[in-house]
């Protein structure tokens, strides 16, 4: 039987050269439902979105020079949750880069970041969850009618926007690091905070802030707050991925994101709040805009685009890109992504909770992503003793919010 190829975007070879790391990129969406989840019904809704994003439903394979996606011939499965959050999905024996679970009320999809990135792993669960409550209550909507077709969901956006202009350069020197001892094993802690997205708009509104601004700014406060006075001469900078699609006209599924970032040198141990949050919305107006993102995305393509880097055989790449890892992941403190608010089918819209996102890493990062008046913060955290993230969610309780933490036990 002929089976279907796809190509690798170039994040996406990125990550594939990584998947044999100890900490995997993996994504982990989940949908938090009013009732508890049929499986034999989530399985068909598992069938229905693979049959629109055939794409999604493929093994990682390793050519001479490059990885490549083959279509999947096994059968689909959903399982009932019983193995760590965010673990990893590939291996030479299971080549899949996705898999589907369900605890009680929760649908939970992780997927490699060698598929996709944090937007387009959230349409593909946004798709399986319509999927699944148009099955489930008969409900009267056309899930798969689509404004893009499947040629556009799975564009190299990257490559299409791709141009020989210079990229910018970026303070990566004298960057602070959370040196704590990290958790044996590979094992990450993880947190859900929930609260009302109508009060954090408030509270952002109440510094002229927009909700991005306003985190951040927090955040870059909490890791003040854990610095020591000698440790005030390093610079603060945390990654902001951002999606290009709202930039471009383009709806792919796979990888198509930049990572912007602010850099923040803190004047003193006595620096307020205020002060950070006024810099952080200043800083994020002037850079945040298409004209500073648009080079960017040359850095990310500028690899894959090197004939000496497509004449290499795969195992040099391989070892290449990890020395590349290892290199750039101490060129920040942490990484905050806001997804910004989602919506679904307002017939839909009765049967879901909440929406969740929650990501591997090596260090510790914050996920953002809001669902009505359902306000998640994803925390991942690889170190013993959690302090920036303590003082984090300390901060936002004495903002008056009403906090709601969900954590696993490692």
């Amino acid at each position: 039987m002929k089976c279907n190829w796809y190509k690798l975007d170039n994040v996406g070879t990125f990550y594939a050269c990584l998947t044999n790391k100890k900490i995997p990129a993996v994504f982990r969406f989940t949908a938090s439902l009013t009732e508890p989840v049929d499986e034999k019904i989530l399985l068909e809704a598992l069938k229905k979105t693979v049959s629109l994003l055939p794409n999604i439903n493929v093994y990682l394979k390793a050519g001479f020079f490059w990885y490549y996606l083959e279509e999947a011939q096994d059968e689909l499965e959903v399982l009932e949750e019983n193995g760590k959050v965010c673990a990893r999905v590939y291996s030479p024996k299971s080549p899949k880069l996705f898999r589907v679970t369900y605890y009680k009320n929760r649908i939970n999809l992780e997927l490699s970041h060698v598929l996709s990135d944090g937007r387009g792993t959230l349409e593909i669960l946004k798709i399986l969850v319509n999927n699944y409550l148009v099955l489930k209550y008969n409900l009267d909507i056309k899930v798969n009618e689509t404004d893009s077709s499947l040629d556009e969901k799975i564009e190299d956006s990257f490559d299409k926007y791709y141009s020989k202009n210079k990229s910018p350069n970026v303070n990566n020197k004298n960057i602070y690091k959370y040196k704590k001892i990290k958790l044996t094993n590979n094992r990450i802690n993880f947190y859900e905070v929930h609260t009302s997205t109508k009060k954090v708009l408030e509270l952002a509104h109440k510094h002229n802030a927009t909700v991005t601004s306003y985190l951040l700014g927090v955040l870059i406060y909490c890791i003040k707050e854990e610095m020591k006075t000698r440790e005030l001469s390093k610079n603060i900078k945390i990654d902001i991925p951002v999606d290009l699609r709202t930039i471009y006209k383009s709806s792919t599924l796979k990888n198509f994101f930049t990572l912007a970032n602010i850099v923040y040198k803190v004047p003193s141990k006595n620096t307020s709040v205020e002060d950070i949050i006024k810099y952080v919305k200043n800083y994020l107006k002037e850079n945040l805009i298409e004209e500073k993102l648009a080079p960017r995305i040359n850095k990310m393509e500028s690899f894959e685009k090197l004939m000496a880097a497509r004449l290499l055989p795969l195992l040099i790449k391989e070892i290449g890109i990890n020395v590349i890892d290892n290199f750039t992941k101490r060129l920040n403190t942490t990484v905050l992504s806001n997804l910004g608010p989602i919506s679904f089918p307002k017939k839909c819209e009765n049967y879901i909770e909440s929406i969740s996102c929650l990501t591997s890493t090596e260090g510790f990062q914050f996920t953002v992503i809001s669902y009505k008046d359902d306000f998640c913060i994803g925390i991942s955290s690889r170190y013993y003793h959690n302090n920036i993230v303590k003082n984090f969610i300390r901060y936002l309780k004495s903002q008056d919010l009403d906090i709601l933490v969900n954590t696993n036990e490692v």
